[in-house]
């Protein structure tokens, strides 16, 4: 009977916790989209459903990199010190455009490159072991060394930072959502977040 007490205990911790976890992203986003006024934004409020995940495949630093992430991204040419990039592109699925200025991207990046500010969120913790940021969560273990969201001008910010080579914060490598800040709050936003979490936990790095 002891046994399955603690087998139960356990289910029962983990269900919990499960909900918890749900619980607080949509406060998060209840938050942001009471903060920012996106409610009601038309084409982001009714996204269609994630496409299942396709694989990716790239190399970082000398190392296969594997992930898995919706079929709702496509190729994308990234930025400075991109390993890949893919972006949004849900033309399949609408009648939406999404041009240059609103491109929705995900970007593996050797060292943070062009996006200043996520070094600095790097070099935050190093020093203080948190970020000021608007979501942000530290991983005492495993491949991560924390996520983030912040804002910069247009746009947020969403990202991974991967644990090795981060005595330079700007060396850091990083696993990024890239999206413009009108998205904020919004039911499209809940979906990229969710996609994106996903594609995280699926990331390995073979030597």
């Amino acid at each position: 009977m002891g046994l399955f007490d603690n087998l139960f205990g356990a289910a029962k911790e983990i269900a919990e916790g499960a909900k918890t976890a749900f619980e607080n992203i949509n406060r998060e986003m209840d938050e942001a989209a009471s903060r920012t006024g996106n409610v009601g934004q038309g084409e982001y409020d009714a996204p269609p459903a994630a496409l299942p995940p396709v694989p990716l495949q790239s190399v970082l630093r000398g190392c296969d990199v594997r992930l898995m992430i919706s079929g709702d991204f496509t190729q994308h040419e990234g930025y400075t010190r991109s390993t890949f990039s893919v972006k949004y592109d849900p033309e399949h699925l609408s009648v939406l455009e999404y041009d240059d200025e609103n491109e929705i991207t995900v970007s593996l990046l050797e060292g943070v490159g062009d996006f200043v500010e996520i070094g600095e969120c790097v070099g935050e913790f190093l020093s203080g072991g948190s970020v000021d940021a608007i979501i942000f969560e530290a991983f005492p273990e495993g491949r991560y060394l924390f996520k983030a969201k912040i804002e910069s001008s247009d746009y947020m910010m969403y990202f991974y930072v991967l644990r090795k080579y981060i005595d330079d914060p700007f060396d850091a490598d990083i696993l990024l959502l890239f999206y413009p800040a009108e998205v904020e709050g919004t039911e499209l936003e809940r979906k990229l977040m969710s996609c994106f979490d996903e594609a995280a936990k699926t990331l390995t790095i073979t030597v």
